[in-house]
């Protein structure tokens, strides 16, 4: 869908809005309900933490029965084109859908830290209690340690990597592949978002046309 969606952002200045489709911040984007998106892979498992270091859960737990909305952030992130892009356009579906009964307990976020060793579950459950509410869940999940991040992330193809400075000792940054995963309720992901292609009114077209495939 994503070449696609290039082709028809290079024409749209060019074609009409039809009845079936919308303008999307100045390109053309097919409403909910008349286009299918393909399952591409199923969303992975693994151990992670989310509010105690002693209670691990597994990952597909947060990618069922809802409709999840999942990528991976670090909280000392400041790359422009990194975690901040992400956490915004996560911030604009989350505020859509707590504002729509429509997609209110129908669909969950989750973000996964890259960072274990800072990003602790008690950091990780700040977010949590600050940001999340019953009828739109925003997840923040950690995990021991990079032993049990890897795994995830080779299933997912996201590459990550500490920054090293001149003398050889790791930074704080974190270089990785920015990649939102939209996953179904049977936990199959059904799109793959990159920062090109990161637009919250896309996101939230692909999960009505998930919820209609739903009814």
């Amino acid at each position: 869908m994503q070449a696609g969606y290039v082709a028809l952002s290079l024409l749209a200045s060019t074609i009409p809005v039809a009845g079936n489709e919308q303008s999307v911040a100045g390109a053309v984007h097919p409403k909910a309900g008349t286009y299918k998106l393909q399952k591409i892979q199923p969303a992975p498992s693994g151990w992670v933490l989310e509010d105690s270091v002693w209670i691990p859960r597994r990952l597909s737990s947060y990618t069922k029965d809802k409709i999840t909305l999942f990528s991976f952030f670090y909280a000392t992130c400041r790359d422009p084109e990194g975690c901040p892009k992400s956490w915004d356009a996560f911030n604009k579906v989350h505020e859509a859908i707590k504002k729509d009964p429509r997609l209110q307990n129908k669909v969950r976020l989750v973000f996964l830290s890259l960072d274990p060793k800072v990003d602790t579950p008690e950091m990780m459950s700040f977010f949590k209690t600050s940001i999340s509410t019953p009828q739109a869940p925003w997840s923040f999940l950690t995990t021991w340690n990079d032993t049990y991040l890897a795994p995830i992330l080779n299933d997912l193809y996201v590459p990550a990597s500490r920054e090293f400075d001149d003398a050889g000792k790791p930074t704080d940054v974190i270089n990785h592949l920015v990649k939102v995963f939209l996953i179904d309720k049977d936990s199959w992901v059904r799109e793959i978002y990159t920062t090109s292609f990161l637009n919250p009114d896309v996101v939230l077209s692909d999960i009505g046309t998930l919820l209609l495939e739903e009814e």
